[in-house]
């Protein structure tokens, strides 16, 4: 036969503590004892931190852009992985195929033009020394020499301007990355400037958490962190902090690394900054902490073994733990507080610690 359990003892436990609960305050030192596992308060070394929300991004995430106008003949689909200087898309490049033969032939004109005036200004050279109509003429020509030189100068800057816009009809990744959206498809005209796909590099990932300034000087970079995600806990490190904070906000943005690559962009996380320097502090489990009616308190339990409510006030997270402050009431380095069977415990109200050893079924 199966039982259900709570903290490891069988089902009628859990009826015993919901009588309990029904007993009016006055009746409290004739009801059953609550069943409740407890643990202790410590005084400790502790950095206090807050909890910040954070997202997973990509370092590299990109919209690539036609460089060239052109009709589109081929584009990556969405979801595609492509490789640093593989194609994203093609562009139709028989017109620059014709400029650049129409660049070779101007070329090869100009060449034609300046050899056929060297000629020239040789037959006049020798002429020159008995002529003086001859010498005017050589000036001519030395002159025409060194404007069809200029002019194949710019003409094969043209041709080589025409070779490299030949070479971005095929557009290449810059990255190693996924295709994730398309904005143009084959058969469009695009000009140059028009954006094609968004590359994004899966494999190149951190946390961009916006932290409140005053969290500042205690997370430089190389600070490690507790990161909190649906994976569990895990220790990261700060890669940089970016030193400007937005004067409405009165945020920052900090840069985590993520030492695996077993993470989804987008993904939500929590980021436990440190909030001050290190100091001697009570801290008590983190299910010791009871939130009811605006307060928050916890339940120390006496030698009477009767529970005591204990107003706090929380001063930051130690991972498992949780820095407070008592404002009303005692609480000190190693008295008992309760950490599971509290939500329903009241003031003065019995109660029956539960055995470290009995495992608690959940």
């Amino acid at each position: 036969m199966k039982h259900s359990y709570l903290f490891g003892q069988p089902f009628i436990l859990g009826l015993m503590l919901a009588a309990s609960l029904s007993v009016p305050g006055t009746a409290l030192a004739n009801a059953p004892a609550a069943i409740v596992s407890t643990g202790p308060v410590m005084r400790e070394a502790a950095t206090p931190t807050t909890d910040i929300p954070g997202t997973v991004i990509s370092t590299r995430d990109a919209q690539i852009r036609s460089e060239i106008e052109g009709r589109i003949t081929w584009i990556a689909e969405v979801g595609d992985r492509v490789e640093a200087g593989e194609p994203l898309a093609s562009l139709d490049d028989h017109l620059l195929q014709l400029e650049l033969r129409s660049n070779a032939a101007q070329v090869a004109r100009l060449r034609a033009d300046i050899d056929v005036r060297k000629r020239q200004r040789q037959r006049l050279a020798r002429l020159a020394k008995d002529n003086n109509m001859a010498e005017v003429e050589l000036d001519q020509v030395e002159a025409d020499i060194e404007m069809l030189q200029q002019d194949l100068a710019m003409a094969e800057v043209e041709q080589e301007r025409t070779a490299y816009d030949l070479t971005r009809a095929k557009v290449p990744a810059p990255f190693s990355g996924v295709v994730v959206e398309r904005a143009m498809s084959e058969g469009e005209y695009g000009s140059a400037g028009d954006i094609l796909v968004r590359l994004v590099d899966t494999s190149s990932l951190e946390i961009s958490v916006q932290a409140p300034l005053r969290v500042a000087r205690f997370n430089a970079a190389g600070t490690a962190v507790s990161v909190e995600s649906e994976r569990g806990i895990s220790l990261q490190t700060v890669r940089s902090m970016v030193p400007v904070g937005d004067e409405r906000s009165r945020m920052m943005e900090l840069r985590i690394s993520l030492d695996n690559q077993d993470w989804l962009i987008g993904e939500p996380v929590s980021v436990a900054l440190p909030e001050a320097a290190d100091m001697q502090m009570l801290t008590v489990p983190r299910d010791a902490l009871v939130l009811r009616d605006r307060e928050q308190f916890v339940y120390a339990i006496g030698e009477d073994k009767k529970a005591r409510k204990v107003r706090v006030q929380t001063a930051g997270g130690m991972g498992s733990r949780i820095a407070v402050e008592p404002l009303a009431g005692d609480l000190d380095p190693g008295t008992t507080v309760v950490i599971r069977g509290a939500e329903n415990l009241r003031e003065g109200q019995n109660v029956r610690i539960l055995d470290d050893s009995l495992a608690l079924y959940r």
